[in-house]
C-alpha cells in the first residue's frame, strides 16, 4: 500500500496570500517566508512519502500555487505519474453561535440557545464538480491554447478524490455523542447541560473538535496520513495511529539526521543545501525509496524519540547478503562504498564473485523490496552525497 500524506497547507496559503480571504495570524512572518516554508514542507513530503494528497476547495488555489511555483509541465507530470492527488473538500460543518439582523449590526448570542449546536452540510453541486473545479483553475491561467487546457484537464481529472457524501453528518454525530457521554471534559467541555443549551464559546470548541473529527474521518476513509497532531485523538483511537504517523515520519527522520549531524529534510531546502527541483529525481533513488518504505512502516508503532535507537540497531546488527559467504569480500568497502555499489548495479557489470552465485539468486536479492543488505544508513549517505554535489 502506498504511503500518502495529506497536505491542507497549500490551500490555506492560497486563501491567505493569493485570494486573501482567510485571516493571517498575528506576528506571522512575511508572505515570502511563509511561501519558502511551504515549499520546504512540500520538498520534504516529496522525499518521504509515495504520494501527496493536496486539499483543494472551490477555487482550486492549491493547484494554482503549484503551477505558479513549479510550472504547468511539472505539475502535469506529477499528476500523470500519480504522485499528487487532488482532494476536493466538499463536506462542511458549521456552528450556530448567534443571530445578526444585518451585516453591521450586533450579534445576539443568546438566540442560539435551544438550537442544534452544529450543522452538517456540503458544497453545492457546482462546487463539488471536479470538472468545474478545474475550469475555475484554468480561468486564472492566461495564454494557454484550448488544446493544451483540454490535455491538462483530462490528466488532472483522473487524480480527483471526493469524500463520502454523508461524512460531515457522521462527524457531527461522533462529536455530539462524545459530549453527551462526558468524553470532552479534558477539552473544557464537560457534560453539564444539553448540547442545545451550550453558549457560543462552548459551541466554538465543539466546532473545532467536529472539524478535526471530520478531517480524520476523511483521512481514515482514504488511508491518508497527516502531520496534524489531532489533540482529540482519544475519540477515534482506532484509526488515528496510522493517520498521525506522518508526523512521526518527519520528526523521526529529523532525529536520525540530527544523530548524523545533518539538518532535517525541511531545513536542507531552507538552507539551500539541496535545491527543490532535485526532489523529483531523488525520490526515485533506490536508497531514498527503501528508506521511505522503512521509516513509514516504523513510524506507525515507534515514536520519533525512539526511532534513533531503531536506526542504530538496524545498522549495527543487520547482516545481509554481502556480509555472508562469498559476499564477504564487499565488507572492506565500508558502508558508504556498499551503498554506492548497490545504487549503481544497473549500470555496472556484476563482479565474478557475485555472478558465480547464480544470476537468479542475485536478481531476487535486489528485487526483494526491503533487501536484506540494505539499511537506513544508505539514505544518510545519499543525502550527504547530494549536499556535497550541490556545494561544488
Amino acid at each position: 500500500m502506498a504511503d500518502i500524506v495529506f497536505n491542507p497547507e497549500v490551500e490555506l496559503y492560497g486563501q491567505q496570500f493569493i485570494q486573501k480571504i482567510a485571516p493571517i495570524p498575528q506576528n506571522s512572518p512575511s508572505e515570502e517566508i511563509v511561501k519558502q516554508r511551504l515549499l520546504a514542507l512540500l520538498f520534504e513530503q516529496f522525499l518521504l512519502f509515495d504520494k501527496i494528497a493536496i486539499k483543494v476547495e472551490r477555487d482550486n488555489l492549491s493547484l494554482y500555487f503549484l503551477i505558479r511555483e513549479l510550472g504547468l509541465n511539472k505539475v502535469e507530470e506529477l499528476l500523470e505519474k500519480d504522485i499528487i492527488q487532488l482532494v476536493l473538500w466538499t463536506p462542511v460543518i458549521a456552528a450556530v453561535t448567534g443571530h445578526q439582523e444585518d451585516a453591521n449590526g450586533p450579534i445576539d448570542y443568546t438566540a442560539a440557545i435551544g438550537t442544534p449546536p452544529l450543522i452538517a452540510g456540503s458544497f453545492t453541486e457546482n462546487d463539488s464538480d471536479p470538472e468545474k473545479n478545474i475550469d475555475n483553475l484554468l480561468l486564472k491561467i492566461t495564454g494557454l491554447h484550448r488544446d493544451r487546457k483540454r490535455i491538462f484537464k483530462r490528466k488532472a481529472l483522473k487524480q480527483y478524490k471526493l469524500p463520502e457524501k454523508n461524512i460531515s453528518s457522521n462527524a457531527v454525530s461522533i462529536v455530539l455523542d462524545a459530549y453527551n457521554n462526558n468524553r470532552l471534559a479534558e477539552f473544557d467541555l464537560p457534560f453539564e447541560k444539553a448540547a442545545e443549551e451550550l453558549d457560543s464559546t462552548q459551541r466554538t470548541i465543539l466546532l473545532d473538535l467536529g472539524s478535526q473529527i471530520l478531517e480524520t474521518t476523511v483521512l481514515a476513509e482514504k488511508k491518508y496520513k497527516s502531520y496534524n497532531k489531532y489533540n482529540y485523538y482519544r475519540l477515534t483511537d482506532e484509526s488515528i495511529r496510522h493517520i498521525r504517523s506522518a508526523l512521526g515520519v518527519s520528526e523521526g527522520t529529523g532525529e536520525i539526521l540530527k544523530q548524523e549531524t545533518l539538518p532535517d529534510i525541511y531545513s536542507l531546502f531552507l538552507q539551500k543545501k539541496i535545491p527543490f527541483n532535485r526532489a523529483f529525481e531523488l525520490r526515485n533513488n533506490k536508497n531514498i525509496k527503501e528508506y521511505r518504505k522503512w521509516i513509514n512502516a516504523k513510524s506507525i508503532t515507534v515514536p520519533p524519540e525512539e526511532i534513533v535507537r531503531e536506526y542504530i540497531d538496524v545498522i549495527a546488527n543487520k547482516k545481509g547478503f554481502f556480509e555472508e559467504g562469498k559476499g564477504k569480500f564487499m565488507k572492506t568497502f565500508g558502508m558508504y562504498a556498499l551503498g554506492e555499489y548497490v545504487s549503481s548495479l544497473s549500470s555496472l557489470p556484476i563482479p565474478p564473485s557475485i555472478s558465480g552465485l547464480g544470476l537468479t539468486m542475485f536478481d531476487s536479492y535486489i528485487l526483494e523490496g526491503l533487501i536484506k543488505g540494505w539499511n537506513p544508513r544508505m539514505f544518510i549517505d545519499q543525502v550527504k552525497k547530494e549536499i556535497k554535489q550541490n556545494e561544488q
